[in-house]
């Protein structure tokens, strides 16, 4: 079991995710179509404005960088080395860093524990290294990390490429933070995260975790200022204790703590095992266990995505009652169905109110909840004005708008008379395109701050997560059930 930080670890932590220099062990041309030939690209590519050293005995020179033949032979001191070797080579090298007085070490190799009994002997003794010296090790078999604002990109991933010229501005300027025990999901979340508008911060992933756990990364998070929110992939907890501790740490903060647990399946265990040597562990241990600490417990990379952006883009809900302002009844209804089966209330709407929101759209419309404006209430001013009825009124707690916006060309809808609605009162709004949305219309709204959705069951884990308040309501945004604590 991994013992609580002390100061000075946290501070480590802190200098493992911003190095001054870097050296790649095990470096090779760009154009070797490899791991080891991506690591240099990828890490310049971004913009690391620190020293480089390449370390292979194989090479003078590579990609115009002096190569050297081993880490005690760099002339400058090392703050990070990302090692990518064959494993047998690992412990050796590892050794050499710390005796050299590198203060950290990525290990992207594999072949430890994931692999088979005898060969987590190799990974015992990475451990036993890292208590002796001091190093502090990020893997082994995994994707390593990456600081965007600081941009050290320590990784071979291929979705650090920058966004093409026309992807969605961010909906938020709060940073996410993304913690993976599996190299892949990490950087799948990083990917998905950006596409859909969230500002992400730092992708770290933790592999078999022969030191440095992802509880202890979910742990800085929960104390840094810059990060809004944390995105976590988990195969197994080592430390229920420490990440109860981390999650409340982030809870105290107003740091929501979203989390994929997998592993709950016999299948899934299985998988986990062959991965990263995770033992999942009681499947209803982890729900407790989330629901003490206020987490958000999600199923898959989307759902978390969803989360989080419904969660960074609006004020907590007061409470479950929805109210749906639609331009086509079949989406209203596919909604009212959806909520409802999620433990949300699709309220009908007092008379008087009704006779209010009656005259801003057609006869053959609806009042009741969904208010159906029809595809004419964009015109004639329906949907604005049925918003703001129920932001202004006390009937519903947070508001859904199901519209239609793939047009790429024009959007019909004010944008910044809906920006003007929603800051009057604290209540969420969220968006539901029943249409492809256009990238035109995803550009507007999220600049605008909108959370916008295609799917309705990401916005439903949207709403879950907006409905979630400090442990008091924890739920599980899969499998269409709802756990309350």
């Amino acid at each position: 079991m991994n013992k609580i930080l002390r100061p000075s670890d946290a501070a480590s932590i802190a200098a493992f995710l911003a190095p001054r220099s870097i050296a790649v062990i095990g470096a090779a041309p760009a154009e070797q179509r490899s791991i080891r030939g991506m690591l240099l690209r990828v890490l310049r590519r971004a913009g690391f404005t620190g020293p480089i050293a390449p370390v292979n005995p194989s090479y003078r020179e590579v990609n115009g960088l002096p190569c050297y033949p081993a880490i005690a032979a760099v002339e400058f001191p090392i703050d990070l080395a990302i090692i990518a070797l064959p494993a047998e080579l690992v412990c050796d090298v590892v050794g050499q860093c710390a005796a050299a007085g590198v203060r950290a070490a990525i290990i992207i190799s594999s072949g430890f524990a994931e692999e088979s009994v005898a060969k987590a002997e190799r990974q015992s003794r990475l451990s036993e290294i890292a208590r002796r010296t001091g190093i502090r090790i990020c893997g082994p078999n995994c994707e390593g990390f990456y600081n965007v604002g600081g941009r050290v990109a320590a990784t071979f991933s291929a979705a650090t490429e920058p966004l093409h010229p026309g992807a969605a501005q961010n909906a938020t300027a709060d940073r996410v933070a993304i913690v993976a025990q599996s190299g892949g999901l990490g950087f799948s979340l990083f990917s998905r995260g950006r596409a859909a508008g969230l500002e992400i911060g730092h992708v770290v992933t933790t592999g078999n975790e022969c030191d440095l756990t992802a509880v202890d990364f979910i742990m800085h998070f929960a104390g840094d200022p810059d990060c809004a929110a944390i995105i976590a992939y988990l195969e197994e907890v080592r430390d229920f204790e420490r990440f109860a501790v981390a999650a409340g740490k982030a809870r105290a903060a107003g740091r929501p703590v979203i989390v994929i647990k997998n592993g709950r399946s016999e299948a899934g265990r299985r998988a986990a095992v062959a991965h990263t040597a995770s033992d999942t562990g009681v499947a209803v241990d982890f729900d407790t266990m989330f629901a003490a600490t206020g987490v958000i417990a999600v199923a898959d990379p989307d759902d978390a995505v969803a989360a989080a952006l419904g969660r960074l883009t609006n004020p907590v809900a007061a409470g479950r009652r929805v109210g749906i302002v639609t331009t086509a009844g079949g989406a209203g209804t596919v909604l009212s169905e959806c909520l409802t089966e999620a433990g949300f209330n699709v309220p009908v709407l007092d008379q008087k109110l009704q006779a209010r929101l009656r005259p801003t759209f057609p006869s053959y419309g609806s009042a009741a909840n969904p208010i159906d404006v029809t595809a004419q209430g964009i015109f004639t001013g329906g949907v604005l004005q049925s918003l703001e009825v129920l932001l202004d009124g006390e009937e519903v707690d947070s508001v859904v708008l199901a519209l239609s916006l793939s047009n790429d060309r024009s959007i019909s809808l004010d944008v910044e008379a809906l920006s003007a609605l929603r800051s009057r009162r604290s209540k969420p709004v969220l968006i539901y395109s029943y249409t492809l949305l256009s990238p035109l219309a995803r550009e507007a709204l999220t600049a605008a701050g909108f959370a916008v959705f295609e799917r309705a069951r990401d916005l439903v884990v949207a709403m879950r997560a907006l409905s979630t308040v400090g442990g008091d309501d924890h739920t599980r945004a899969f499998g269409g059930e709802a756990v309350a604590s």
